[in-house]
């Protein structure tokens, strides 16, 4: 996952990035356990990069929350506000698993 988050964070650098590859970079986000262990977690994402809301039961399925959130990706005029906090996000969860695959690797170190 950690390299997919590099390549998102590049795509989020251009200064044009098509709604496209907005909604399938927020797709995988959502669906990934790696970044979301809990559903719950999906919730604040939403509330912080997009002031997006939606009633606790759509919270149950991830496949309902990547269509809802298309939907209102689509229906969005201004990317430019959203763009900035999604790649903020993306990198600190880049560099968080980062850390987490390092601190794996150097556990067994000694053992070898």
């Amino acid at each position: 996952m950690y390299n997919k988050l590099i390549l998102f964070r590049n795509e989020l650098k251009n200064k044009t990035v098509p709604k496209y590859k907005i909604i399938g970079i927020v797709s995988e986000l959502i669906l990934s356990r790696q970044v979301f262990p809990r559903n719950l977690d999906i919730e604040e994402f939403l509330k912080e990069i997009f002031s997006l809301e939606f009633k606790t039961y759509l919270f149950k399925s991830r496949t309902l929350v990547v269509a809802r959130v298309a939907r209102e990706i689509i229906a969005m005029e201004k990317d430019d506000t959203y763009k900035g906090k999604l790649y903020k996000f993306v990198q600190q969860k880049a560099d968080f698993l980062k850390d987490a695959e390092k601190k794996e690797k150097n556990q067994f170190d000694g053992w070898i």
